[in-house]
Formats: C-alpha cells, sequence, structure tokens
C-alpha cells in the first residue's frame, strides 16, 4: 500500500530527476490520498511548479502503474493568475521514460488508422519509434480496460522534423 510520504517522495525525486538544475526547496506542499475513491493531490508551493508538474501524465507509480496528472475537475483557469511560460520550470521528462498517454491537438499531431484491432500500446509504440522518440501517445480503445483498440491511434514526437517522416513512412 503507497502512502503520502511515499507518494511526496516519489514526486520530489521525478521533479529532481527531470529538472533542468537542482532545487533548493521542495516544491511539493501536501500530499492527500484517497485508497476508497482511487485518486491522489498533489499540492505544490506555486502554480509554476504545478503547471510545470502536468508534464508527469502517464508517470509510473514506484512501478505500480502509469496514472494520469491533470487538475482538478474544479479548477478554473480563469480564475488562477496568469503564468508566464518563461516562468514555468522546464521539465525533461524522457529523463523518467514518460510518454504522455494525452496527445494535444497541434501541428505535430498525427492520427494513425487502420492499426490490427489486437495491437497492444507496446506494439504499437515499437513500430512508430523507427520514426523518432515518442513524446505523446493513445491508442484509442472502448475503454481503459479493454484488451483491443479500436484500430486507430495519435501520435507525437519528441522532434517536430519527424512528424513529416512519420506521415510519409
Amino acid at each position: 500500500d503507497v502512502n503520502e510520504n511515499d507518494i511526496h517522495g516519489f514526486f520530489y525525486q521525478a521533479i529532481q530527476d527531470a529538472s533542468a538544475s537542482k532545487m533548493e526547496e521542495d516544491p511539493i506542499l501536501s500530499v492527500y490520498i484517497n485508497h476508497e475513491r482511487r485518486f491522489c493531490f498533489l499540492e505544490f508551493k506555486t502554480v509554476e511548479m504545478t503547471t510545470a508538474c502536468m508534464a508527469l501524465d502517464g508517470i509510473n507509480i514506484m512501478g505500480k502503474g502509469k496514472v494520469k496528472i491533470k487538475r482538478p475537475n474544479d479548477y478554473n483557469p480563469s480564475l488562477a493568475p496568469p503564468v508566464h511560460s518563461s516562468a514555468v520550470p522546464l521539465l525533461d521528462v524522457s529523463r523518467l521514460g514518460i510518454i504522455s498517454g494525452t496527445v494535444n491537438d497541434g501541428p505535430n499531431k498525427i492520427f494513425i488508422g487502420g492499426l490490427h484491432y489486437h495491437l497492444m500500446d507496446d506494439q504499437v509504440l515499437e513500430l512508430l519509434a523507427a520514426f523518432g522518440k515518442v513524446r505523446a501517445f493513445h491508442l484509442v480503445k472502448e475503454d481503459a480496460d479493454a484488451v483491443s483498440s479500436k484500430g486507430y491511434c495519435f501520435v507525437e514526437y519528441m522532434d517536430p522534423a519527424a512528424t513529416p517522416v512519420a506521415v510519409m513512412g
């Protein structure tokens, strides 16, 4: 069973490992776990660090499985203080082996259709890796527990130059 101290230590170390520079102080203010409903809240000392940690989406918690990182359901961005992108710490999540499960809309988002329904995530990722390092990947399924996919996925590469190559490939 995982407790608040375990989660705190895990995320603190993950942030340290992904940071370009070492932090002077612990960025995490508090941790709350609801074991019954299977969720956890991490509260950070700054809005900037909170924003940076959205990049940890898809991190594998202590070998127990990948988790979804997102803002709380009642989060209203219009009420939050404005955050300039230059103030957000840069986390290189590739150092942590994270491939985000959310592929944001943008010019480098690729749709891939016609996949065999029985291909697993790791099999599709292995094929996609031929064109470059993957930043984000989502194999669409009926539900999270489904074994087979719907036969399509979305991907984004770390290097935007890989996008046209992959589209041609």
